[in-house]
């Protein structure tokens, strides 16, 4: 029998095809080098293919998006672009979009435009007539032009319908209709969630930095890797730095090995069942100087259990631990010497005791006479020799208008504009033979200029080294 030789036109046909891709990404890497465009004219002699040839490459790619054409002349230039075919809008994106010609005019749209404020057909509608006006904006129309040209763009604008108030995000991009014509399109992405979480986000944000500057505590926020994304006013006093210069940076306190190692291992105990640790270690601060610190580490979990970083707590206990060492030491000394002066060590203990209460009693005391200066209903002012006030209370900063920063610049002749530099120094020197209480009327200014009348009670009285002259006013109503 002899063997019949049948050509396989399926083979012949896919080599073709072969052929073919293989000549249009020679063209797009030729155009790719010729910003400027070339014509078809160009294009075949380069390449050596035939005019028809490149021609029907050519429709194919505009078809598809990959090339534009423009008008020069006689010629038809085409170079390089990147637009997304008409069909592949409707096919695959799930959301919302409206398709524009290239006089900005509707040319196809989603069916459910109606929650966003489009209604009825739309169909050959420009983007300024007003039933687009709820997705309108005064620059759309400039970047549709831009769109139409090749080049996308991306613009949020907000719903006019207050009742049912949307955030959407609008991609505009060069498309390609069927016919080979450009156009652009609207992709209408609803982020009204998101910008609502948002903007609950930066609440929360804002409330836990007014919480922690207010704090004394060492506070910051940090990646599991140790980078510093939140510090408070405190931590960088400590770390002697401004907070630009911290965030952004890995930190790790200054610290022996040995206390390294514990902190390692403290971090790699925390978990979502057992969240914070605590640590205390002795750090060398930026001025020098060695200081005894204690840290809470608290994890910060995902809702998938995994670690997104720390908040770190810490202070200063260096006082504590130096008072502990001396206690340390004084009973180390005790033992030592307890057969010889144990009478001596157990009267120095006491005394040791008796003065650590009193100086808490002292700053008991202080602290109460501090809230009993600032919470009296009277304004208080203590005003120095050169008549700048030493101090207020928070009485005089609420009568007066000021802050207690801004009222801690003033003068005694800002706020009683009765009261000259002479007057001054004739009041200074009359003390000196006339001591005691004397009860004016009398007026103050208020920092927005405002004058209101006040009954003043002034003394002057003598601390230590220091003379002030006592102001003791009340608003007369």
């Amino acid at each position: 029998m002899y063997d019949i030789f049948i050509p396989d036109a399926g083979a012949d046909r896919r080599e073709e095809m072969i052929g073919d891709y293989e000549e249009i990404a020679t063209i797009k890497d030729l155009l790719r080098t010729s910003p400027q465009g070339l014509s078809i004219t160009d294009i075949s002699r380069q390449l050596h293919l035939h005019r028809t040839t490149v021609a029907k490459y050519l429709d194919m790619l505009q078809m598809k998006g990959d090339v534009d054409l423009r008008i020069m002349g006689t010629s038809k230039v085409y170079h390089l672009s990147n637009r997304v075919p008409a069909a592949v809008i409707r096919g695959f994106y799930t959301g919302p979009f409206i398709l524009f010609t290239t006089r900005i005019t509707v040319k196809e749209y989603s069916p459910d435009l109606a929650d966003y404020g489009i209604v009825g057909d739309i169909t050959g509608k420009e983007l300024t007539d007003t039933e687009l006006a709820p997705l309108y904006d005064d620059s759309m129309p400039e970047l549709c032009r831009r769109a139409v040209l090749g080049t996308p763009a991306e613009i949020r604008i907000t719903t006019p319908d207050k009742k049912n108030q949307r955030d959407l995000k609008i991609r505009i991009i060069p498309v390609v209709f069927d016919d080979g014509r450009a156009g652009c399109a609207f992709l209408i992405e609803d982020v009204t969630d998101l910008t609502i979480a948002r903007r609950e986000v930066e609440i929360c944000e804002k409330e836990l930095k007014i919480v922690s500057e207010d704090l004394n505590e060492f506070v910051f926020r940090c990646t599991p890797d140790g980078i510093l994304k939140r510090v408070n006013h405190p931590f960088c006093v400590r770390m002697d730095r401004k907070p630009e210069e911290l965030l952004g940076f890995p930190y790790e306190p200054v610290i022996s090995r040995e206390d390294l190692e514990r902190l390692t291992k403290m971090k790699q105990q925390i978990t979502p069942k057992n969240p914070t640790q605590t640590i205390a270690f002795k750090a060398i601060q930026p001025d020098g100087m060695m200081a005894y610190e204690e840290w809470t580490y608290r994890g910060i979990f995902t809702e998938d259990g995994r670690l997104s970083g720390y908040l770190a707590v810490g202070h200063d206990i260096s006082r504590e631990k130096h008072l502990e060492e001396q206690l340390h030491t004084f009973h180390a000394s005790f033992e030592a010497l307890v057969k010889q002066r144990t009478k001596e060590m157990r009267q120095a203990n006491q005394d040791l005791m008796k003065e650590i209460a009193r100086r808490e009693r002292i700053e008991r005391e202080l602290l109460i006479i501090e809230a009993a200066f600032n919470h009296a209903s009277d304004s208080i002012l203590l005003f120095e020799r050169s008549g700048r006030l030493w101090r207020a209370n928070e009485t005089s900063c609420r009568l007066l208008g000021y802050t207690k920063e801004e009222i801690a610049s003033i003068s005694v002749f800002d706020i009683n504009q009765e009261i000259t530099p002479v007057i001054w120094d004739e009041m200074w020197e009359q003390a000196e033979d006339e001591p005691g209480i004397s009860r004016v009327i009398s007026t103050h200014v208020r920092k927005d200029g405002t004058i209101i009348p006040v009954e003043v009670s002034r003394t002057f009285f003598t601390a230590g080294p220091m003379t002030l002259f006592c102001s003791i006013a009340r608003e007369i109503r």
